[in-house]
Order: C-alpha cells, then structure tokens, then sequence
C-alpha cells in the first residue's frame, strides 16, 4: 500500500546492471511508482510475464514526476491568464 493509503498494482519489471530483477508497482490513488527487489520466494515466471520496463530510478521518476507537476501548473496558469 502506498502512503495515500490505495492499492499498489505491478506494472513491469527491469533488470538491474548487477543482474537483480526489480518489480516496478504503481498506485492506483496517487500514481506514486516504488521498485521491489524480487523476493526468493516470488513467483519467477510470474514475474517474467509482466512487461519489461527501462531500468529506471527512485530520482529519475521524481525528476519525471516534478516535470509533469510543473507543466501542469503551468497550464492552469495560462488558463488563468486567458480568462482574465
């Protein structure tokens, strides 16, 4: 469960420069993206069949996260803008 208190869904997988599988969950509230190591007792061929992901980390998704935030602010701004 994320901080907002929603479900966590995984969306993918990618595979570390070390080899280690990572699981990639997404919440279904507040679209917070978190990486899980795979457990020894996951289901591996599960794990498998979800799609293959970019590897990807913690900073470049809150990097992808504030530039999505800032743009649309930057909208609403402009909205604000026209109306006036």
């Amino acid at each position: 469960m994320s901080a907002c208190g929603c479900s966590m869904e995984p969306i993918g997988t990618f595979q570390r420069r070390d080899g280690e599988y990572v699981l990639v969950h997404h919440c279904l509230g507040c679209e917070l993206e978190r990486f899980n190591r795979i457990a020894a007792d996951d289901d591996f061929d599960l794990v498998l069949s979800l799609p293959v992901l970019p590897p990807r980390t913690s900073r470049e998704v809150k990097a992808q996260q504030v530039e999505a935030l800032l743009v649309e602010q930057q909208e609403q701004w402009d909205l604000v803008g026209e109306a006036s």
